[in-house]
């Protein structure tokens, strides 16, 4: 029992030190905390066993991107397929600022995969938050959005300002397996 007591306030301890880390003199909008269900998936193997924490990354609330958007607010759907050949398809992927949409991403493979919106500094930042802490689940609600096998969900997301962006999967080996794909946002 004194074990689990040490090992719990250890993660607890290295949770609020990453929101700590992450949080401190950043600058940059969305850089918090929301709690999210971690949990092993396909490609992870702990038994299926599901533990609660909190995502302390920017990638999940907003970024310099933009922000959530409102389902009342979608000016357009974009149909996105995930597949274990690590490729985003979807089209268009130009966009205009102040512009609100809904993605759909539908998971054709066997691995879960994550849409996240983001700069490429974005990016790499969250991507290595995901190899320290592997599971994590993003449950939408932000830019990031975890997506099981055989699945579909949704993101929406307001694009703020005119940028070269990507969306991009930051599980670990995902991205670098080349699951990224370029967006335009313009004025």
């Amino acid at each position: 029992m004194k074990k689990r007591n040490q090992l719990a306030i250890g993660v607890m301890v290295s949770v609020l030190s990453v929101s700590t880390w992450v949080n401190a003199g950043k600058g940059e909008p969305g850089h918090g905390h929301d709690e999210h269900k971690a949990q092993k998936t396909g490609h992870h193997d702990d038994g299926g066993h599901h533990r609660e924490g909190h995502h302390a990354s920017g990638m999940d609330h907003g970024s310099v991107t933009g922000s959530p958007g409102k389902a009342d607010e979608v000016n357009r759907t974009v149909k996105v397929v995930a597949g274990d050949d690590m490729r985003f398809v979807f089209s268009p992927n130009q966009f205009k600022a102040g512009e609100t949409v809904k993605f759909l991403i539908t998971n054709t493979g066997k691995l879960a995969h994550e849409f996240s919106i983001g700069t490429q500094k974005e990016h790499k930042a969250h991507g290595k938050m995901m190899r320290e802490n592997p599971g994590i689940v993003h449950a939408g609600g932000g830019n990031s959005i975890t997506v099981e096998p055989g699945k579909t969900g949704e993101l929406i997301w307001q694009f703020s300002k005119a940028a070269n962006i990507q969306a991009a999967c930051n599980i670990p080996g995902h991205y670098e397996a080349g699951m990224h794909k370029s967006i335009k946002i313009t004025p």
